[in-house]
Order: structure tokens, then sequence, then C-alpha cells
């Protein structure tokens, strides 16, 4: 089940158009079941190619399209380019997603908040050679995705060479931080979780595929749009 958003009024996605993704049983059906900070048992054995075709289409002809996944790059990294949506890997450690992008795959990572003030900088950290630059949005008062990188957000480049580092937030941040301990999801808790929910129960007609489509048709093509505030790419099951 798809839910779409023209204009978010969330502060951190504020002017963007947004998506949400939920599973037919559970609304973490979409997301993998591997995930580490997915605490519900439920989830995804792999994509569903179809949707994962259309949401690396789903980019407005002069605007920017982004995305993460927890789902291995092995499904997408040779699909993305110029004109596709820019799916980061949602990587389980810092140092993960500086390997990724080293071999080309946008990613980003989670670290606890005591990371930045152990660092030299509240804005960035270094390891192994490679820039770990935080979201701006963390440090920056009355800021959104839309106002980052003057008009193409840090995630929205898929040839950068640094992961985006966020910091563990939400009811779940400190298993967030936590690589041993399963949970941390954001999306699990609060408002983001309502809407989540409220996804799920929509009496929707189309494919995810043909929802996304249509939505597409309606965005301006300078729009931003940032897939999936809660759920992935996986292939949701059908109601039994």
């Amino acid at each position: 089940m798809l839910k779409t958003v023209e204009i978010s009024r969330a502060a951190k996605t504020r002017g963007c158009a947004v998506t949400y993704r939920a599973g037919d049983q559970s609304v973490f059906d979409t997301c993998p079941k591997s995930c580490s900070l997915n605490p519900s048992g439920c989830g995804s054995d792999m994509p569903d190619l179809v949707y994962m075709a259309s949401v690396l289409n789903a980019k407005p002809r002069a605007g920017e399209s982004m995305t993460y996944s927890h789902f291995h790059p092995k499904w997408y990294k040779a699909l993305l380019g110029p004109t596709k949506t820019v799916i980061n890997f949602s990587a389980d450690s810092f140092q993960q997603a500086v390997r990724w992008i080293k071999r080309g795959q946008p990613a980003v990572s989670i670290v606890d908040e005591s990371f930045w003030r152990e660092s030299k900088s509240y804005r960035s950290g270094e390891w192994n050679g490679t820039t770990l630059v935080r979201c701006p949005a963390e440090y920056l008062d009355n800021f959104s995705c839309i106002d980052c990188g003057d008009g193409k957000p840090l995630c929205s480049r898929g040839d950068r060479d640094y992961p985006v580092i966020f910091s563990g937030h939400g009811s779940g941040k400190r298993a967030a931080g936590q690589l041993d301990e399963q949970g941390g999801c954001y999306a699990a808790y609060h408002n983001v979780r309502r809407q989540w929910e409220a996804t799920k129960e929509s009496d929707q007609q189309l494919s995810d595929s043909e929802q996304l489509d249509q939505f597409m048709g309606q965005l301006s093509p300078r729009a931003v749009i940032r897939h999936h505030i809660a759920g992935d790419i996986g292939r949701s099951k059908k109601p039994k």
C-alpha cells in the first residue's frame, strides 16, 4: 500500500513530495526482515522488482528524487544513473557505508548521538580517508530536505564520494546506535507510525507501482521527492 503526499508539512521534509509504503499485513512487510532496525520479525526476502523499477523511474524531469533502502545494493546498484532516483543503501555502520561509497554506491548510516561529541566537528567526521557528512537538518534550524544542497539535496547526489550520516532519533534512538541490538526504526513510533498504519489500512485499488506512476504524473517537473518516509522496496505479502 502506498500513500502519496504532494507537499509535505513535516519539519524535515517541508515542501517536498513524499511517499509512505506499508505491507498489506504488517507495515514492515515491505522492509527486509534482516534489517537491523526492524523490531517486528516481519519483512520481505527480496525487492518487488516491478515496484523498484517504478521507483527508479520516479524522478521529476528537472527535479530531484531520493530514497533509502536496507536491501543489499546487488538489487539496484547497476540500475542507478543520472536520470534515476538515487537509492541510498542504509548501511549498518558508517564503516560499511564508506566501503560502499568507494564502490560507487550512494550510502548512508546511523550513528549514536555521542559520535558528534567525540569527533572534531559536530557537522562532519572522517574515517579511512573519507569524510562523513552529517545531515544538515540535525544542526540547522528550520531546515528541510528541500533546503539542502541549494536545491539538490545531498542524498539525491548519486555520484557523491561521501556517506551522509544521521544520528539515531525518535523513541528507538538508543537501539539504532547499537549494532548488536535489533530495533531502532524511527518509523516504528508516534506520528510516523500512525501515518504508516493509516497507509496499510487504505482502500487502494491500484498496485503500488501504478499508484506511484499516477502520482508522478501530477507533480511539478521541478519537484523534490523523498520516497519512503516509512517502508522500503520489498515485495509485500498478500492477505490470505
